[in-house]
Formats: structure tokens, sequence, C-alpha cells
């Protein structure tokens, strides 16, 4: 096979796919077919209703010969004088009571009864006559020798108006299709310019062109609603990709640091085994092993929650997780811990996460008090409210929305074991927003930071 007729054929066959799904196309295809049936039914309609009123016209004038010929009789005047009418486009017979022809306009054509009783008859052959007539037949006692009157009105004038307004149907109602169709394909293109417009543009958007943005259109419509939603989900996968980096610059560098600590000892322990003993060595390895291992769970933990895990829905007795959270961490801190205003308060989650909320906030509370932690619970307004603060050095209003994001250390002269992951905050307010509530900072009465954690109660 010709290489050049296969590539033709192909580009045939994409183009004519193209247009069976083009958006263009379909709207045109589809409002010219609906538009031709619509008129095509509505003609049809037209020409019958003009037809209808035709014929109860031809009707109604057969009707007023017939009365006219009948008032004629009864003035006296003879039969054969009162068919004569002179008009070629009008027929009449006068029929004796037997049935017999009387008299007629046409003596020499109609010598066979047209009708035999009273009624109408549309669309009659009359012997001798290239025309149909509406027959209207009529009894009479103007004079005896006449008991039945018939009148008939040529249709040709019906016909010839009912056949040229067919023919003018048939003209106007393709043109009038082909006219929207056109006017149609212009304005659908027009109107989607812009969005192949917008296609192209983002098309021409990678990964590493996230801070393009697509051309807005004037306008309120929804195409310009459409460009300005689609550039704010690009502000959306920017944001996040640049988060996705940070987030991985700052977990490189955690993890870099205890196993430079680890790696470091190890060093120092082969070039000087007499000045590092081994009890020394694996005491170091032990603590940075245990910090890059929390640092490990802890982004676990994120990477969980950001996928959506949330844990089981279960109902969960907040104050039994405080006080058994408030135990644990008071064998690991010299700071008083005061649980006094813990109150009873169910909530619906994952009591493996809101124990690690708990868990996070007083650690941290205890890594900054100055002696004194302060933890309370209860229920206010359908809202769990947990409240745990310190009388350290509190936290800054500017800096109060950092400290829920990864990797944040406001105190840069602390020491990394001192001062934690810096992830402990961010995953205590993602495991909360995920729970439906909310948490939040302010100034503490004992000089430091509180934190309240605000849940939704169980019975709410």
């Amino acid at each position: 096979m010709n290489p050049r007729a296969s590539v033709t054929a192909l580009s045939g066959r994409t183009i004519l796919q193209r247009a069976r799904t083009s958006v263009r196309v379909r709207i045109t295809v589809t409002a010219s077919v609906f538009v031709l049936l619509v008129t095509a039914a509505g003609s049809v309609l037209i020409v019958a209703a003009i037809t209808h009123s035709l014929s109860n016209s031809l009707i109604d004038s057969a009707r007023l010969d017939a009365a006219a010929i009948d008032a004629q009789l009864r003035r006296g005047v003879s039969p054969a004088s009162a068919a004569i009418t002179g008009r070629s486009d009008v027929v009449v017979q006068l029929l004796a009571p037997d049935g017999s022809v009387v008299a007629s306009d046409r003596p020499e054509r109609l010598k066979v009864p047209l009708m035999t009783s009273p009624g109408v008859t549309e669309s009659a052959v009359v012997p001798g006559l290239k025309d149909t007539f509406t027959l209207v037949a009529r009894r009479t006692r103007g004079n005896p020798a006449v008991a039945l009157v018939i009148v008939g009105r040529s249709t040709e004038q019906r016909n010839e108006t009912r056949a040229e307004t067919a023919g003018v149907l048939a003209t106007a109602v393709p043109l009038v299709v082909l006219a929207l169709g056109l006017i149609l394909w212009i304005s659908v293109g027009r109107a989607l310019r812009p969005v192949e417009v917008m296609r192209q543009e983002a098309d021409r958007i990678t990964a590493a062109q996230l801070r393009r943005r697509l051309q807005v259109p004037p306008g309120e419509d929804e195409i310009p609603r459409l460009a300005r939603t689609l550039n704010e989900m690009l502000d959306r996968i920017d944001e996040g990709q640049r988060l996705q980096r940070q987030f991985l610059s700052d977990a490189s560098h955690e993890l870099r640091s205890p196993l430079a600590v680890i790696r470091q000892a190890a060093e120092i322990a082969r070039d000087y085994p007499n000045r590092v003993g081994s009890s020394a060595l694996a005491a170091d390895v032990l603590a940075e092993s245990l910090r890059l291992e929390e640092l490990v769970n802890a982004l676990l933990l994120l990477a969980r929650l950001e996928g959506g895990d949330g844990g089981a829905g279960e109902v969960v007795d907040l104050d039994d997780l405080v006080l058994t959270e408030v135990a644990r961490v008071r064998v690991r801190t010299d700071a008083r811990i005061d649980a006094h205003a813990v109150g009873a308060g169910q909530v619906r989650g994952s009591a493996v996460l809101l124990a690690q909320v708990v868990r996070n906030l007083l650690e941290n509370a205890c890594r900054h008090a100055a002696s004194t932690v302060s933890v309370s619970l209860d229920e206010d307004d359908g809202t769990v409210r947990l409240t745990v603060e310190d009388d350290g050095n509190g936290i800054a209003v500017d800096d109060r929305a950092r400290v829920f994001e990864r990797f944040v250390r406001l105190d840069d002269a602390r020491a990394r074991d001192e001062g934690g992951s810096g992830l402990g905050l961010a995953i205590v307010r993602k495991i909360v927003d995920s729970g439906g509530g909310r948490v939040e900072v302010t100034d503490s009465p004992l000089g430091g930071a509180r934190f309240t954690v605000r849940l939704p109660s169980v019975a709410d």
C-alpha cells in the first residue's frame, strides 16, 4: 500500500474523529436537526391548517349559493333559470323528488346526479370537468318539482394555495435551518475560542513552569470564571509543590543531622579508641537513633494524615486520654503538671491520634515551661475544650501562625535535642483539623503560651 495514501487515510480518520467529538460540531448538528424537525412539523401543521380553512370557506360559499338558489325557487323562478350561474368554478344541479336531474348549469355534462342526499362531499370528481369540486347538497321546498339543490365549488384555488404554501415552506425551512446552523457554528466557535486558547496555554504548562497562568478573557460569564478557577487551581498546585519541596528539604536536613552525629561519633571512636569508650559511643548512637526514629514516625504520621487516614470514628473519653498522657509525661519531665481541672469530655475520632495530640502539646509545654504546666478539659456549648498552658516565655503574636508549620523552631538558639523535631505542633493541627476541630495559641495567665483545642462533642 502506498505510504502517502496511508497517511492521508489516517489523517482523514483523525479529522473525522475530532469532528465527531467536537463540542462545536455536536451543538451545531443537534440544534440544526432539532430546529429542522420542529419547523418541518410546524410546516405540516401550517399547510394542514390552511387547507382546512380554505375547505371550510368553499363549503360556506357553496351553502350560501344553495341558499340563494332555494330563495329564487321560493320566489317562483323556474328551476332552469335558477340553476344558471355563469361561473366556471361553480356547478349546480337540481334534483327531482325521484332523484332525476331537473336542471343544471351544464346540462350537457351533468346528466348523472352528483349526490343523492343532503350533506357535504369534498374533492368530488365531476364527469367531463378536470377540476375537483366541494359539493353541498340541501333540501328545498321552494318548488314541488325540486327536492334537492346541489352546488359545487372548484377546489383549484385551494389546491394551488396549498401547493404554493408547501413549496415556499419547503424552500424556506432548509434555508432557515442552514442560516441557523451557520450562526450557531460561528457563535459557538467564537464562544469556545477562549477555551481553546486556555487549552493550548494549559498544555504548555509543565511541572517546571507552574508559575505560568492562563489568560483570563474579559467578561463575567462562565468562561472567565473557568479561567480564574483554573488559575486558582494552579496556584494551589504550585503552593503544594512548593510546600512539598520545602518539606523534603527540611525533612532531609532533619534526617541528616542525627545521621551525621552517629557518623561523627563512630569516626571519633574509630580514630581515637582510647578517648571514647564503648558505653559512651553506645549512648550517643542510641540517643540519636531514638531521635531519628521519632522523626521518621512523625513524618509517616503526617503523610498518613495528608492521605486522608484520620483513623476510625469511635467514641473516645478524652479525659481518660489526657490523664494517661499526663502520667506518662510526668516521669520524663522536671516541670510540675497541674491536671486538677480535667473534667469529663467525649469526642469522636481515633484514640491513638487524639493521644498523640495530647502528648505533643504536653511535651511542647514542658520543653518551654519554667516550672509549671497546666492542663484543663471541659465541655462548652457542644464543644470539648482542651487547654495546655505553661509559664515560659510565651509566643509572639506574629509567630503564632508559624508554630503550626513543619520544622519551625522559634528559638533558633535552642539545641535540637531540647527543641524537638519541629513536627509536633504540625501533627496536632493536622489531627485536629481532620476531626472537624480547631487549635489556637494565645497568652496564658501563667505568663507563657496557652494552646486550646476545640473538638465537636459526641453529645452535639
